[in-house]
């Protein structure tokens, strides 16, 4: 999971070179892009739209992610940083660039180990829907 948050804040620090935001800022932006994957990866069509950005069938500047990533930052990090409406939207505004390009083929993420550092799979079965599932299936092939 680590290597995950890591490529997301380089990515984020890649794409606010030459803007003056700060350290905390583009931690904000890092811990809202995941936090945005992990809230999705666990909603009923979730999966599905993480699956989308990554295979390019979905464009970053649309996807419901991005807009959450945007809420929880603006909820989460701008008011707890004292950030005003115009830097708030230039730190929001990178949203967008940067799932772009995490999603993207030569970012370094795949769309198993994402999903996996979220605690989902690809099938869509997660936490103890996807045990149980796997037990009650277990249980009628016998």
């Amino acid at each position: 999971m680590s290597q995950i948050t890591d490529l997301i804040l380089k990515q984020v620090q890649s794409a606010a070179s030459g803007s003056n935001l700060g350290s905390d800022v583009l931690g904000g932006l890092s811990d809202s892009i995941f936090g945005s994957v992990k809230e999705k990866a666990q909603s009923v069509s979730g999966i599905e739209q993480i699956t989308e950005l990554f295979t390019g069938k979905a464009n970053a500047e649309s996807s419901p992610i991005t807009s959450l990533a945007t809420q929880l930052f603006t909820k989460n990090f701008a008011s707890k940083l004292g950030l005003d409406a115009s830097t708030t939207q230039l730190a929001t505004s990178l949203l967008p660039t940067i799932i772009g390009k995490l999603t993207s083929k030569d970012s370094g993420l795949d769309l198993t180990s994402v999903l996996s550092a979220v605690g989902a799979s690809a099938g869509g079965s997660n936490g103890l829907l996807g045990a149980a599932t796997g037990l009650l299936g277990k249980f009628f092939k016998k």
